[in-house]
C-alpha cells in the first residue's frame, strides 16, 4: 500500500482507479447501511471518492487509508442524512435473496424485515456505531476516529445499540 499511497499523493490516476475498485464495494457498503436508499447512496459513495481524490495530497497516513475514506463516506453520508427531509422506504436497500420454499421465503424475509427495521428504528448515533462494528467490521478505535468519539463512548453507544436491539427482537421473538 505505501507505492499505491505515494503515487496517490503523486496524482496518479491509475493509482486513484486501483483504489476506487478496491475500495469501492466497502464504501458503498458504509453508505447503504447508513442511507438506507440505493441512489442516495450511490451518490455517496461517488461524493467520497471525489472529496478524496481532492484531498488526497493532504492525506497524513495517521490512519490507514480504509480508515480515512470511510470516515469521509460516513461524513458524506451524515451530510446527506441532515440535507434530506423525506423518510427512507429502507426495503429498498435491500434485495432479497430467494430460499428454497415459498413458506422458508417468507420466513426469511419477515425476519429480514425485523433485522432491517430494527435498525432504522436506532438513533443515527447508535446505529452508527453499530453499523461500523457490526456490519462492516471495524474495530473500537476505527469507530473512535471516523466518528470522533473516544473510545469510552464508543463501546457505550455500542452497548446501548446492541440493548435495543435485542429488546425488538424479543418483541418479535416468534419469528426466530
Amino acid at each position: 500500500m505505501d507505492d499505491l499511497l505515494k503515487k496517490l499523493r503523486r496524482g496518479d490516476e491509475k493509482a486513484f482507479e486501483r483504489l476506487v475498485r478496491e475500495k469501492q464495494d466497502k464504501i458503498y457498503s458504509v453508505c447503504i447501511n447508513m442511507l438506507k436508499n440505493v441512489h442516495d447512496a450511490q451518490d455517496a459513495a461517488q461524493e467520497t471518492f471525489i472529496k478524496a481524490y481532492k484531498a488526497m495530497r493532504s492525506f497524513k497516513g495517521e490512519s490507514s487509508l480504509d480508515t480515512w475514506l470511510t470516515k469521509i463516506a460516513v461524513n458524506t453520508c451524515l451530510d446527506a442524512i441532515r440535507g434530506r427531509r423525506d423518510t427512507v422506504d429502507i426495503d429498498e436497500a435491500y434485495d432479497v435473496a430467494d430460499p428454497n420454499t415459498p413458506e422458508g421465503e417468507y420466513e426469511a424475509d419477515v425476519r429480514r424485515r425485523v433485522v432491517r427495521q430494527s435498525l432504522a428504528r436506532l438513533p443515527s448515533e447508535l446505529r452508527d456505531v453499530i453499523v461500523l462494528k457490526d456490519i462492516e467490521g471495524c474495530s473500537y478505535e476505527e469507530i473512535s476516529e471516523i466518528l470522533n468519539l473516544n473510545l469510552g463512548t464508543v463501546r457505550s453507544r455500542l452497548h446501548r445499540a446492541r440493548e435495543k436491539i435485542k429488546k425488538i427482537f424479543l418483541e418479535n421473538r416468534e419469528l426466530f
